[in-house]
């Protein structure tokens, strides 16, 4: 039975490292985004939760008059806010959202090399392999940080 053309192109060992090389620029794009995602969700939703307290809080503390059924109701609603759960939920998705699409605008050049290279462009891999090297010699090296306290 003969193998059909378009796969014995797709076997090639160029066109495998092509792709090899877009798959890998893919996922540590990917990877990156997800972690940033992660922890921004969190920073996100405890910021809003903090300000949101804050207002609540303030309001309960602060009296304009002595009635003690409308103080009643303050520290109802303070307490209400501190046991609530549903504003974090959507407050996570939001920073989530936030800091993975952040992190893709960060690394705009290997996310559209890889999509190019996954496509099967040879020009996208050739600038995968560039942004790779470029990345690994000025992070390895440190190439353009600043000296701190050193000097």
């Amino acid at each position: 039975m003969p193998i059909p053309a378009g796969l014995t192109n797709f076997l090639k060992p160029a066109n495998l490292i092509t792709r090899g090389l877009g798959v890998a620029a893919l996922g540590v794009v990917l990877s990156d985004a997800h972690y940033v995602g992660k922890v921004q969700s969190d920073l996100y939703a405890s910021e809003k939760d903090a300000n949101s307290c804050l207002y609540y809080l303030n309001n309960d503390m602060y009296s304009t008059n002595m009635s003690k059924f409308e103080d009643s109701i303050r520290e109802a609603s303070y307490n209400m806010e501190l046991n609530q759960g549903y504003k974090r939920f959507f407050n996570e998705g939001i920073g989530y959202i936030k800091g993975f699409t952040s992190m893709l605008g960060n690394h705009i050049l290997p996310l559209l090399f890889g999509i190019g290279a996954v496509c099967g462009s040879k020009l996208a891999a050739v600038g995968v392999a560039a942004v790779g090297i470029y990345k690994f010699v000025k992070n390895f090296f440190g190439i353009g940080t600043p000296n701190g306290l050193t000097r």
